[in-house]
């Protein structure tokens, strides 16, 4: 990792109000979530907490493994912060600049997908991600209420694919009871293993052959898949959150039996993050909803 000085660091901490052991919520979710990356390992990650945690493990953890940026941009050494996975500052030092059939098609299909790095709006108790939409998947047109979705989204982009290949995913979220039901509304991505194998809903009865490895970190703690039944379970939680604050925000009657508290971020992980991935505090400066609302009470 490269040097940063003391007398640098403290002079950055002093502009922006920060302290070297305090950290904010995004802090640990970067952190937490760069500690789940295997060294040497192909990591597909999207914009924002996703590019902030693989940057953070090349810098610390993982310092051999190989970024994927899905628009076509191959084990690059980012020294600026992308902010978009075709951002031409994610080119730096790549091996190849091509495009998703590549990243997709020769890369992905092809076993190199070590860890998938997903968010989205809603996350079930086996792991599936929607992602498209809240209310119905029909316009008002053609469906049988005559109303359409409250809400849709952007879809998945490449989040299915992703999911669908990858060895482990990682999945960051806020985490709120409506948007970690028993089961989503729309499935969009499979990122863990579907559904019960004694059912034959499980994602090797539907034709995943691969992956399967689900850690889901949220702002309250990290779950984990149980690779027997599948189901999430919790595993550790975050320092000043209770185990009661994440079954409060569990749409499922949570396994929470394991529980343990996450280490919290060193000074060194801090350092690279504040100094080396996210300077000018583009996502770092971000509160979470959660923050926000606790900040105007």
């Amino acid at each position: 990792m490269q040097q940063i000085s003391d007398d640098a660091y403290d002079a950055y901490l002093k502009e922006r109000g920060l302290t070297r052991s305090q950290y904010t919520t995004n802090e640990l979710l970067a952190v937490a979530a760069a500690r789940e990356v295997p060294d040497g390992a192909f990591v597909f990650a999207g914009t924002g907490l996703p590019l902030l945690a693989s940057m953070l493990a090349q810098f610390t953890v993982a310092p051999n493994m190989t970024l994927i940026m899905e628009a076509g941009i191959v084990g690059p050494r980012l020294e600026h912060l992308p902010i978009s996975v075709s951002d031409p500052r994610g080119c730096l030092h790549s091996s190849m600049v091509s495009n998703m059939a590549d990243t997709f098609g020769t890369t992905a299909l092809r076993g190199y997908c070590t860890v998938g790095m997903l968010g989205g709006a809603e996350c079930d108790m086996y792991g599936n991600l929607n992602s498209t939409i809240i209310g119905g998947y029909w316009p008002a047109g053609v469906s049988e209420s005559g109303r359409g979705p409250q809400v849709r989204f952007a879809g998945s982009g490449g989040a299915n694919n992703i999911a669908s290949f990858a060895d482990k995913v990682l999945v960051t979220m806020v985490q709120e009871a409506r948007r970690f039901p028993e089961r989503v509304e729309y499935i969009t991505s499979v990122a863990g293993t579907r559904g019960p194998r004694d059912k034959k809903e499980s994602r090797w009865d539907y034709g995943l052959g691969r992956g399967g490895e689900l850690v889901v970190i949220s702002d309250l703690c990290i779950m984990r898949n149980n690779r027997e039944t599948g189901l999430l379970e919790l595993d550790t939680v975050f320092p000043g959150v209770s185990i009661d604050d994440v079954v409060n925000n569990t749409g499922w009657k949570l396994d929470a039996s394991n529980a343990k508290e996450l280490a919290p971020p060193t000074e060194a992980e801090l350092k690279a993050l504040r100094m080396l991935v996210d300077p000018s505090r583009i996502y770092l400066g971000r509160k979470t909803k959660r923050e926000a609302a606790a900040q105007q009470k």
